[in-house]
């Protein structure tokens, strides 16, 4: 078991991560998801499975991280939406929306960065979103936090070279449950979950003389 590769998915409860963890089950390799979805602990980590944590947590971040050990390749899509105009937008949701979105990752790579030093030609992939490019009318918030994960990946990704490669993605419409109850989006006009995913696990076969700094990935329409 220790001489695979272990891949973290952070945010495997649902949508893009969950994807992903899918798509993984049947690689020679040990993938663990974490949300507040998931299991608990085994004695070690199992492949395949969703281990519980609260990523908003640092306690239960720092716990579990130490927990699953060397980390090969580490993947952080969680997040959610919150969508209204401004003024409609109360404090205590903007500051949920900030942990969530902003503040649990960075406490996942405060934690994982000497875990990941322990693999050799480890890789972080960082989802953002074409919010984190442009904005958007009554997604102040969700905006400001992708705008702010690419950040962050921007400055890790110098701060950690060449030891750890560092991807950020900005994809566009990807059929998950932050689409339900939106009007005006159709999803066959966005790109499906597990074509998404697919891409996402490819980069695992990346050669270590590379680093793909940045991919922008829309559905054939374009920006939705």
């Amino acid at each position: 078991m220790d001489s695979l590769k272990t891949v973290v998915i952070a945010g495997a409860g649902s949508g893009i991560g969950n994807g992903i963890l899918e798509e993984l089950q049947n690689k020679n390799l040990r993938a663990i998801g974490l949300s507040r979805r998931g299991v608990v602990h085994d004695t070690i980590p199992i492949h395949g499975k969703n281990y519980k944590c609260d990523l908003r947590d640092a306690e239960d971040v720092k716990k579990t991280i130490d927990w699953i050990g060397k980390i090969d390749a580490l993947y952080i899509t969680l997040g959610d939406g919150l969508f209204k105009s401004i003024h409609e937008i109360t404090l205590e949701e903007w500051e949920n929306h900030l942990r969530l979105n902003l503040t649990a990752p960075f406490l996942l790579l405060k934690n994982a960065y000497f875990q990941l030093k322990k693999a050799n030609f480890p890789l972080v992939v960082i989802l953002s979103s074409t919010a984190g490019k442009v904005g958007f009318p009554e997604a102040g918030p969700y905006c400001t936090t992708k705008h702010g994960i690419a950040g962050l990946a921007k400055s890790i990704r110098e701060e950690w070279k060449p030891e750890i490669r560092v991807t950020t993605v900005y994809p566009g419409a990807i059929y998950t449950p932050i689409w339900d109850g939106r009007e005006g989006f159709k999803k066959e006009d966005m790109i499906p979950t597990k074509d998404f995913a697919l891409q996402m696990v490819a980069l695992l076969d990346s050669p270590p003389t590379l680093n793909i700094e940045e991919m922008f990935i829309l559905p054939p329409k374009g920006i939705l």
